[in-house]
């Protein structure tokens, strides 16, 4: 991951992907509970993806699936966090991502 991702945040995120401040040009921006399966895999989708290695229960993926049900602002700020959590932990232990 390279600087720009462990950056905090200092606008709503466009995408719940890195980068995080680049709108999307596939979709229409959505913001707060978004309609669509399609929607709410990708943002699923996306959650995981800043869990990768992480042991996951059954309450925590139903955690997931709730959070996905927000809008891109709100889970691409998670993702965000996530990933800038995990790159604070690798640095503390001397290890990049």
């Amino acid at each position: 991951m390279t600087g720009q991702h462990r950056a905090p945040l200092q606008h709503a995120p466009h995408r719940v992907r890195p980068p995080f401040n680049v709108a999307e040009n596939l979709r229409p921006r959505r913001t707060v509970h978004d309609d669509g399966d399609a929607w709410r895999e990708d943002r699923v989708a996306a959650l995981l993806e800043a869990l990768d290695g992480i042991e996951l229960g059954a309450h925590d993926r139903r955690i997931i699936a709730w959070l996905a049900e927000w809008g891109t602002s709100t889970v691409g700020t998670v993702v965000s966090l996530l990933y800038r959590i995990r790159t604070a932990g690798a640095d503390e232990c001397g290890g990049g991502q």
